[in-house]
C-alpha cells in the first residue's frame, strides 16, 4: 500500500499519510511546506472554513490532560472562505499531493456559500459534521439525516470534485449516517473527529477557556477503530476511508487498515515536532509501513516531550512603569534557570477562566516577564497584585540560532525588548554587543541598567522623550557604519513592520545568514498544532523559532 500511488478525484497521488483539519498546516504557507518536503503525506486538509469569518474561542484552545491524551476546543475558528481562498494566490499544488478543503456551516447554504467560494483551490472537500464543541454546528448537523444528504447532494452537484463527508463516532447510527452520506454522492469518509464534548481540568478548574473541548490522541484510538471497522462493513469496500484518532505508529496503521481504512490521518503524534522532526517522524512512519514485515511492537504513543503541564505559581513582586507597562516578578518558574538559559524562548501565563498568551523571559534569575496591557488577558494580568496566584507552562521554542563570531548587534521594539536580556546574557562570554531599542515613550525604555552591562545602548522614541525622536530602525545605518570591519550578525525583535525595515537596512551591513529575527505572530498553543504563527515561508515560530534566519520570513 505505501510504496504505490492511489486515484484521488482527478489525482494521482503520492502519500498514504493525511494532515487532518485543523492540525498544523492551518495556513497556505504551512500546506506548501508540507507538500515540498513532507512526501509522505499525500493529502492535507484545511482547517475548517465557513463562509463567514468566525473568531473562535480565546486561548487555552490545546492541553494535554494525561500522556498521549489531549483536549482541544479551537471553536472552527477561521478568517471566512474570501479571505482563505486569497491566501493560496499563486501557490500551486503538486500534481501528486491532493488538497482537502474543509468547510462547515449551520445549514444548506451556508455550506454551499463556502464550497462554490472555495472551488478554485480545492482538489475535494470534506464537510465537517463532527465537531463537538460548537454549538449550532459540526455534529449537531451531522445527527441531521435528511440535511446531510441534501448538504452533501449540493456540494457534490456545485463542485464536480470528490466529497468526503467527516463524521463523529458519536452519532447514534454511525453506519446509516455513513450509508446516507454516500448515497447522496460522496466519494468518502472521513473517521473520526475529536470526542465529546468532555471536561478536563487543573486543579478545580477547567483547562479550556471554553470549558468543553473534543479528546484526541491514545484515549480515542478505540472510538476510531471501532468506527471504521463498523462504517466498512456496512458501505463495502467501494468508498474511500480515511481512518484517524490516535495514529502513532505502524501498529496503529496496521491496525486501520485492517479494520478498513485507505488513507491514515496523523494528528495528535505531531505535537511538539519542529519542522524537521516533522518531516523526519513521517519519512520513517512511511519506512516502517512499507516493509514487507511492518515493524510491530513498538507501541509508540501520541505523547510528547513538549512541557505542556502547568505550574501554579505567585507574583512575587511587580514594578509598573505607566499605566500600560509593567513587569511581574514571578515566585518561580517551570524550572531553575540562570541568565542567558532561556534565551531565544518563551512561556505561557495562564489565569483560568479568563485566558493565557505567550511571554518571553525578561530576566531568568529574577524570574521576570513584561507586559503590555492590551486587551482583555493582559488587562487581567494588569489587574495582579504581590501574592496572586497564576499558571505557568514552558518552556518553548528552540532557542537561538548558531551565532558566529564577531559583534552582535541587538535592535526591539516595544515589548520585543524583553526578548532580548535573556539572549545577551547567553551571548556575553562570546560577544561584543550593541544594542538599539525604541519604544513609544522613555518610561517604556525600561530595566535600561541592565543592557548597559551587557554593552553600548542606542535609544529612540515615537515622541523623543529620550534618544532618538522617531523609530529605531533610523538608527542602524549610523551605528551599524561605526563598528569596523568585524562581521556583524543582526538580533531583531518587534513589530512585523520594523523588524522588516531592519532586514532591509541590514543587508547593507552583512551577509544574509546572520540576519535573525523574531516576528509577533499570533501563537495559540505553543506545540506546532494549531498553525497560527506559522511565517511566510510555512516555519512554524513555536516549535521552528521565534527568532529565525532572515529567508524564513520570505514567501517561498
Amino acid at each position: 500500500m505505501f510504496d504505490t500511488t492511489f486515484p484521488l478525484g482527478r489525482k494521482t497521488v503520492r502519500g498514504r499519510f493525511v494532515i487532518p483539519s485543523g492540525i498544523r498546516c492551518t495556513r497556505a504557507a504551512t500546506i506548501h511546506k508540507c507538500f515540498q518536503e513532507v512526501t509522505a503525506v499525500g493529502v492535507v486538509t484545511t482547517k475548517s472554513i465557513s463562509a463567514q469569518p468566525r473568531a473562535g474561542y480565546r486561548e487555552p484552545i490545546y492541553a494535554r490532560y494525561a500522556p498521549g491524551c489531549y483536549i482541544n476546543a479551537v471553536g472552527l475558528a477561521n478568517p471566512g472562505a474570501r479571505a482563505y481562498r486569497a491566501e493560496f494566490d499563486g501557490l500551486e499544488i503538486p500534481p501528486d499531493k491532493f488538497l482537502l478543503v474543509s468547510i462547515f456551516g449551520s445549514d444548506l447554504e451556508s455550506f454551499l456559500e463556502a464550497a462554490v467560494t472555495l472551488k478554485p483551490i480545492a482538489d475535494g472537500f470534506e464537510l465537517n459534521m463532527s465537531c463537538p464543541h460548537a454549538k449550532g454546528f459540526g455534529a449537531e448537523v451531522g445527527q441531521d439525516r435528511e440535511l446531510l444528504k441534501s448538504i452533501t447532494a449540493a456540494v457534490v452537484q456545485a463542485t464536480g470534485v470528490p466529497v468526503f463527508v467527516k463524521l463523529s463516532s458519536t452519532l447514534p447510527d454511525l453506519a446509516g449516517a455513513a450509508s446516507a452520506a454516500l448515497a447522496a454522492g460522496a466519494t468518502g469518509l472521513t473517521l473520526i473527529n475529536t470526542v465529546g464534548p468532555a471536561l478536563a481540568a487543573v486543579g478545580r478548574d477547567a483547562i479550556l477557556s471554553n470549558r468543553l473541548g473534543g479528546l484526541s490522541g491514545d484515549g480515542i484510538r478505540p472510538m476510531g477503530l471501532r468506527a471504521v471497522e463498523q462504517v466498512r462493513k456496512a458501505v463495502g469496500g467501494g468508498p474511500v476511508i480515511i481512518g484517524m484518532g490516535g495514529i502513532a505508529s505502524p501498529e496503529h496503521v496496521a491496525q486501520y487498515a485492517r479494520a478498513g481504512a485507505n488513507l491514515f490521518g496523523v494528528g495528535s503524534a505531531l505535537t511538539g515536532l519542529d519542522s524537521r522532526e516533522f518531516q523526519h517522524y513521517l519519512a520513517q512512519l512511511e519506512r516502517d509501513c512499507s516493509r514487507a514485515e511492518m515493524v510491530l511492537g513498538y507501541e509508540r504513543s501520541c505523547d510528547s516531550t513538549a512541557r505542556m503541564d502547568y505550574l501554579r505559581t505567585r507574583v512575587a513582586a511587580r514594578a509598573d512603569y505607566d499605566e500600560s507597562l509593567f513587569k511581574l516578578i514571578l515566585d518561580k518558574l517551570p524550572g531553575d534557570y540562570r541568565d542567558g538559559e532561556l534565551a531565544g524562548t518563551f512561556m505561557f501565563l495562564c489565569l483560568p477562566g479568563v485566558g493565557e498568551k505567550p511571554f518571553a523571559v525578561f530576566s531568568a534569575t529574577e524570574k521576570s516577564i513584561v507586559v503590555r496591557a492590551v486587551g482583555q488577558f493582559t488587562r487581567a494580568l494588569a489587574g495582579l497584585s504581590a501574592g496572586s496566584e497564576i499558571l505557568v507552562r514552558g518552556p518553548y521554542g528552540c532557542g537561538l540560532p548558531k551565532i558566529g563570531p564577531g559583534t552582535v548587534v541587538h535592535t526591539g521594539g516595544g515589548t520585543g525588548i524583553a526578548s532580548l536580556l535573556e539572549i545577551a546574557s547567553r551571548l556575553a562570554p562570546d560577544h561584543a554587543q550593541v544594542f538599539l531599542l525604541g519604544a513609544r515613550t522613555r518610561v517604556h525604555l525600561c530595566d535600561l541598567e541592565k543592557f548597559e552591562r551587557l554593552g553600548p545602548v542606542h535609544l529612540a522614541t515615537d515622541d523623543g522623550s529620550l534618544g532618538h525622536h522617531g523609530c529605531v530602525p533610523d538608527l542602524l545605518g549610523e551605528v551599524a557604519s561605526k563598528l569596523g570591519n568585524e562581521p556583524l550578525t543582526f538580533i531583531n525583535c518587534g513589530p512585523e513592520p520594523m523588524v522588516r525595515r531592519c532586514f532591509e537596512i541590514q543587508r547593507e551591513f552583512t551577509s544574509e545568514d546572520r540576519l535573525i529575527g523574531s516576528i509577533e505572530y499570533m501563537t495559540s498553543c505553543g506545540v506546532g498544532i494549531c498553525g497560527k504563527c506559522a511565517s511566510p515561508s510555512g516555519a512554524l515560530t513555536c516549535v521552528d523559532g521565534p527568532f529565525l534566519p532572515w529567508r524564513e520570513f520570505e514567501q517561498r
